[in-house]
């Protein structure tokens, strides 16, 4: 039956005793619910996340404000501000490296045993400590390959971290404009809202004179329908919008914020640096640039330590200790000692291993092309952008200007009889188009000028007098 054991445990998947017990530890009763449904536990007990405070603003925010609130409370900073400083003590564990080490050891023990001839030794009490101190004399250059790497990655996090930094300054950027933006269309819609309804107004009046027709009113009630419906449109908007300026601020999302409205007379900011002036910035300042300068310099620490892994480690140890056995006297023991590692052969492990690195740093030099690259490519994207909606907002601009003016006229001459309904809603359709587009240039030029400020590696918007600065 043994031998039937054995035999049979060389084609099992497990040792005999193991075969004995078929789920021991009732693995099975975590997972007891039927195929098909969701599987959850009654004893869970996950870390439960922490919800941001609600925060009451007395008077309206301007962007900077919002940015320094955000930079203080956005979770996304906080996550690599821990990283930043997990990657300072990862520095400190490779500095230690170059200190010694020391332990302290204490051993008790109670022992007895029998000698072949059945006399029994006596029992036997012992306790031994020990104070050892070992130190690595010679690894040339492990440790400061080490060490250079831990630097390297203390450098990725801290661009990593101002990264974050500009991605969070750039959320509440774009969410900042795209919230006053639609405000001010609120107020724009609003504002065809009074005027159709006086459109209609006027119509009536005209019918019971007798100086128009049913079909006028009927343009006219038309046309304040739509523009309600706009209206409420972008309201329901605009809630969504304060929602995410909110979240962006690390806020929760129905917390209020009040903004001082967009003013639509004065064109979004100029740009003075040339294009290539700014190109030549962001390759030199942009965090995520500089992170993948930074990953070379943590591929070359990382292929000298492969490299120095398979040389010889001279270290050097001393050891003192006493021994106290059955009230007898105590004895002592001492040890100095020098320890030399030649690796003669790893299975190739060490060879290629090197070769990996190489690998890794040419791949790090090839990321570091491409990052900069496609950051030349967005700043030239963005600038062309600002510029075009630029442009775009001051003719917008002479747009409305004329619209009010052609609405006024017509107006007018619809009172005397001299327009029609038609005409004099076209007039209002074209006035609010031109106050839509004037209101979307805007603030695409100042989410493109955040988008460019986010591509030089700046926090915020530029100052427009003396140009660009991080």
């Amino acid at each position: 039956m043994t031998l039937g054991m054995l035999l049979s445990a060389q084609t099992a998947s497990a040792a005999p005793l193991d075969m004995l017990f078929h789920d021991p530890f009732d693995t099975q009763g975590w997972v007891k619910q039927p195929l098909g449904q969701s599987w959850q536990d009654r004893q869970l007990q996950l870390p439960k996340a922490a919800l941001p405070g609600t925060r009451t603003f007395v008077k309206p925010q301007s962007l900077a404000a919002l940015t320094n609130y955000a930079l203080a409370h956005n979770p996304q900073t906080r996550v690599a501000y821990e990283n930043l400083q997990a990657s300072a003590a990862g520095l400190g564990v490779a500095e230690s490296a170059w200190l010694p080490s020391i332990s302290l050891s204490d051993t008790a023990a109670r022992s007895q045993s029998n000698t072949t001839a059945g006399f029994s030794i006596p029992i036997i009490n012992s306790n031994s400590a020990s104070l050892s101190l070992s130190y690595v004399l010679l690894d040339f250059g492990l440790r400061a390959s080490q060490k250079d790497g831990a630097l390297a990655q203390l450098y990725i996090s801290g661009f990593d971290n101002n990264s974050a930094l500009t991605k969070v300054a750039l959320s509440v950027t774009q969410n900042y404009y795209q919230l006053i933006g639609e405000q001010a269309l609120v107020r724009a819609y609003a504002q065809t809202v009074t005027e159709d309804t006086a459109n209609l107004d006027a119509a009536r009046l005209k019918q019971h004179s007798g100086m128009a027709t049913i079909a006028d009113i009927l343009q006219a009630q038309s046309a304040l329908a739509q523009a309600q419906s706009q209206w409420i449109s972008a309201q329901a908007t605009v809630r969504s919008d304060q929602a995410a300026l909110a979240e962006s601020c690390g806020l929760p999302p129905g917390n209020p914020i009040p903004l001082v409205p967009l003013n639509t007379h004065q064109l979004p900011p100029d740009i003075t640096p040339s294009v290539h002036s700014l190109v030549l910035h962001a390759t030199q300042h942009n965090p995520n640039v500089m992170a993948a300068a930074a990953q070379i310099l943590a591929s070359r620490a990382t292929l000298r330590e492969d490299q120095a892994q398979g040389l010889p480690t001279l270290s050097a140890s001393v050891s003192a200790g006493k021994r106290f056995q059955n009230g007898l006297e105590p004895s002592q023991n001492w040890a100095i000692g020098f320890s030399l590692k030649v690796p003669l052969f790893t299975g190739f492990h060490d060879s290629y291993q090197i070769q990996e690195a190489r690998r890794q740093e040419r791949s790090a030099q090839a990321s570091l092309n491409q990052e900069t690259q496609s950051i030349a490519l967005t700043v030239y994207q963005d600038y062309q952008t600002v510029m075009g909606a630029r442009s775009a907002a001051k003719a917008a601009q002479i747009a409305v200007k004329s619209a009010q003016a052609s609405l006024a006229a017509i107006r007018a001459q619809y009172k005397v009889g001299l327009s029609t309904m038609l005409n004099l809603l076209t007039a209002q359709a074209t006035l609010t188009t031109a106050e839509q587009t004037r209101i979307q240039d805007m603030t695409t030029a100042y989410v493109q000028l955040a988008n460019l400020a986010n591509a030089l590696g700046m926090i915020g918007l530029p100052n427009t007098t003396t140009g660009f600065h991080s």
